[in-house]
């Protein structure tokens, strides 16, 4: 009975081509590499660009989260100021994101303080 089953499946697939399990899988593929590689490419290499364009006096968010001013860039090392007088070396996978020098961050009290809803 077990060796009819396996002659049963060995004859099906036998009379299947080899092209139609890959021409299977590359659908699959194409839809990984489309939904899931490309776009983490084309986002690390905006990336990498922001980081290669950043000069002296950028606001910058750190991947750590402190948010800091460039004082000085280099190949692969970048000094940070972090506060006055307080200045750090960070490498530059460090660097999350270029801020808006004019923007603040919002303090959380701030962001929660609402006035009470009138009865």
């Amino acid at each position: 009975m077990i060796d009819f089953a396996h002659a049963a499946d060995g004859a099906a697939a036998a009379g299947q081509s080899p092209w139609s399990a890959i021409l299977m899988w590359l659908p699959l593929f194409a839809i990984i590499y489309f939904m899931m590689i490309r776009p983490n490419q084309k986002r690390e290499k905006a990336r990498q660009t922001m980081i290669s364009e950043l000069k002296k006096g950028d606001r910058v968010l750190l991947a750590a989260g402190f948010y800091g001013r460039v004082i000085k860039t280099g190949e692969h090392v970048f000094t940070i100021e972090l506060a006055r007088g307080v200045n750090i070396e960070v490498d530059r996978n460090a660097i999350a994101a270029k801020v808006d020098a004019n923007a603040n961050p919002v303090e959380p009290e701030a962001a929660n303080s609402q006035p009470p809803a009138a009865n």
